[in-house]
């Protein structure tokens, strides 16, 4: 387990269901380990392809092998192929013999390209191979790894009953005002595509940066009569089904999974018939609108009263002083139902064309207050086309702007918000996969989804799906168009973005879509922090007293707690599958490599009683073999064992061999030591019997050669003759 950037990240094994039981083994460890990890197997990637150069040279070699004389071509390419320890080498080795024999052999060119084309192939596919070898870590392309959170702080948000009106006040309230403007932030850095998410806010957190939905800009009006102001310029954002997993990182299998989709439907209202002007006083007047009772809150007798009308707003914002701090205003209300029934902390009761039935229906009222407008606006929500006279122009021309007012002082929206969820394990066409389209949910009317039909289910079954259900209901259920309006009210409008020192730049006419779409943007951002806030606990010790303690989580509960995947660079996550496979394949790799000749050598000698010609020639075409005939072609010199092992020797340590004859530094040679002491290492140091034993062997000098096809060449020469006559005499390398 490790703490960092704020998250209790899980370090060790898990499966990510992304992927599957198996592709989804993961690793996760720290960047620094996970840096380690990859360099290590960039370094075992070039282990391995050393070792399958050498079972490719074998094998080659084998091919190429003849009894039958071969030039000084032939024997260069077998000496090549039995000592290049890598592809590198082999490759720029034949690329120098081709350049040497270009002119004194024709055929070197065909008979060297296709060892080193062999080589080159090699060099390539391991390079590739080396840098793939990075690919055994898991992520997102440049935003960092899948990992998982511990949940080891888990909670959910409980509102104890004990808490005082300070508490809810000073600090609740107040922290839900922070957390949905990081909502609306975040969605407006993070879900606009013409940004990229590049900003100050991190937006590589979440399993996905942002998520899509399909956006009806020519949808009819949501409610009934004419109470829209346009039937086929509305709009209507659906998400189409989200997946738990997928869309929200509740790592669970296929079975465990929950669907959400939602549906925000919003058009302008008429004013028109649902409005009248009250005057308080013969100075100050409110326009009220009628589209149903208001609920309001009686502080004497702390009971909840009914009202006549919606809202009101006053009309003497048309103040010719200019505001150079004035901002909008948005005031709302919410009539919420359930099963068709409304439900608690419903603000308002809409009239019957404005009703719809299980749906959530919201009024979202934009006053402009004291901003002006640059230029005419045709917006339906924000229409500004009233002259507001000119306005002092402090720039350097000092020229008056023409500015306008908006032309209602609480211009309606109307939207309709509804959820659905579904059981994706069971079939699309199965009448219990969803259910119904609806305003509000109990976690219970959805329980029976995830509870096949006919079965008997266990309790500990029920209280999974119980438990499971209430988790993402919770936090897809939290951010709403509602809570937007109560927490940010106009912080939730884009326009705000475009208004400076009172002064409203030009917008387009489909402004009010645009915060339609923040407002779902906004929605979303939050459910997907909802999942990740839920499973790494509140951070502010000032809000734990409103959560749930950790330790009354229930098994289940912990459970999802230990289930929410997160995007991190801090964290490294690695395909177990892939590091298996690359350790696996590349150690038999290797240990073929070292054992291949041997087993070849036991094959040949069980099945022929020796071992064939190309394996001689493989094993005497080796550097320390080479080395060995060329000292026992001068003269014989050297008593050696060991002819057809890796390593030949000496059978005696002090043996002396050839030395270099630099008479000519253009052609230099191998010759014999100048003296029999020399050359048999006699010395002071010597011990006797040592010595007597060399000079016995001495006395007769032997050197085998092979030629052609297997004749014998015996060379004797006595011990005072061959000292004499052959002291000075050297043997071209």
């Amino acid at each position: 387990m490790d703490n960092g950037s704020g998250y209790d990240v899980y370090l060790g094994h898990w499966i990510n269901w992304s992927r599957g039981p198996i592709l989804g083994s993961t690793l996760t460890m720290t960047r620094t380990n996970g840096n380690l990890l990859i360099a290590f197997l960039a370094f075992f990637v070039a282990i391995v392809a050393a070792r399958f150069w050498r079972i490719v040279c074998l094998l080659v070699h084998f091919r190429l092998s003849s009894d039958q004389p071969g030039d000084a071509l032939y024997h260069q390419r077998q000496a090549v192929l039995r000592n290049a320890s890598n592809p590198e080498e082999g490759f720029w080795t034949f690329l120098d013999l081709i350049l040497a024999w270009r002119k004194s052999s024709r055929r070197a060119f065909i008979r060297l390209i296709p060892p080193l084309l062999l080589a080159a192939a090699c060099m390539v596919i391991f390079t590739v191979a080396g840098g793939f070898s990075s690919m055994v870590q898991l992520s997102a392309d440049d935003v960092g790894s899948e990992v998982l959170l511990t949940g080891r702080n888990c909670a959910h948000s409980i509102l104890p009953k004990n808490m005082t009106s300070y508490d809810y006040e000073a600090i609740w309230y107040p922290y839900l005002a922070r957390e949905h403007g990081g909502y609306s932030d975040y969605a407006q850095q993070c879900y606009n595509s013409k940004q990229g998410g590049a900003g100050i806010l991190k937006c590589g957190t979440f399993v996905r940066q942002n998520i899509d939905f399909q956006t009806d800009y020519s949808a009819g009006c949501p409610f009934g009569g004419n109470l829209c102001k346009s039937n086929d310029s509305n709009i209507f954002i659906d998400t189409g089904y989200l997946d738990s997993h997928e869309h929200f990182g509740l790592n669970a299998p296929p079975d465990q999974r929950v669907l959400i989709r939602k549906t925000l439907h919003c058009a302008p209202l008429v004013t028109e018939g649902y409005k009248d002007t009250f005057n308080t006083t013969p100075s100050k007047s409110y326009t009220r609108y009628y589209y149903g009772q208001s609920r309001d809150f009686n502080f004497t007798t702390r009971e909840l009263y009914l009202r006549n009308f919606t809202y009101k707003y006053s009309n003497d914002y048309r103040d010719r002083n200019q505001n150079l701090m004035a901002s909008y205003n948005v005031g709302w209300h919410g009539s919420f139902k359930t099963k068709g029934n409304e439900i608690l902390g419903s603000s308002f009761k809409p009239v019957p064309e404005l009703d719809v039935p299980n749906a959530n229906v919201y009024l979202v009222f934009l006053s402009a207050n004291q901003v002006r407008f640059a230029q005419e606006t045709h917006d339906p929500w924000y229409t500004a086309t009233t002259l507001a006279g000119p306005r002092v122009n402090l720039n350097t021309d000092k020229s008056d702007l023409q500015v306008y007012w908006m032309d209602e002082p609480a211009s309606p929206l109307g939207c309709t918000e509804m959820m659905q969820f579904c059981n994706p394990s069971l079939p699309g066409d199965s009448p219990n996969r969803c259910t119904p389209l609806a305003g509000s949910f109990d976690p219970d009317d959805i329980t029976p989804l995830f509870t096949s039909p006919g079965s008997s289910p266990s309790a500990a079954e029920l209280e999974s799906n119980a438990a499971r259900i209430k988790w993402v209901a919770e936090a897809v259920d939290g951010p709403s168009v509602s809570s937007l309006m109560m927490n940010l009210g106009a912080q939730s409008l884009t326009s705000r973005y475009s208004v400076r020192q009172g002064l409203q730049g030009p917008l387009p006419t489909n402004q009010w879509q645009r915060d339609v779409e923040h407002w779902m943007n906004s929605m979303l951002a939050g459910n997907q922090a909802m999942f990740v806030k839920t499973a790494a606990g509140p951070t502010e010790d000032s809000v734990k007293p409103f959560y749930a303690p950790t330790d009354t989580l229930t098994p289940t509960e912990r459970n999802l707690c230990a289930s929410q995947k997160i995007l991190s660079t801090e964290y490294a996550s690695f395909s177990v599958l892939g590091v298996v496979l690359t350790l696996v394949l590349g150690a038999v790799i290797i240990v073929l490599s070292m054992s291949l000749e041997g087993l070849l050598g036991c094959l040949s000698k069980r099945l022929y009683g020796e071992l064939t010609y190309a394996q001689l020639e493989w094993c005497t075409n080796e550097t320390l073999q080479l080395q060995r005939q060329v000292q026992e072609g001068l003269f014989g010199l050297g008593s050696w064992v060991g002819a057809t092992n890796n390593v030949p020797r000496t059978k005696m340590s002090t043996q002396r061999l050839g030395v270099l004859d630099l008479a000519d530094r253009g052609h230099p040679r191998w010759g014999r030591p100048e003296s029999l002491e020399d050359q048999y290492g006699f010395g002071n140091d010597m011990k006797k019997e040592e010595k007597e034993l060399t000079r016995y062997n001495t006395d007769e000098i032997t050197m085998v050669g092979k030629v052609d096809s297997g004749l014998d060449l015996r060379r004797s020469f006595s011990r005072g003759s061959t000292m004499n006559s052959n002291t000075s005499k050297g043997w071209k390398v």
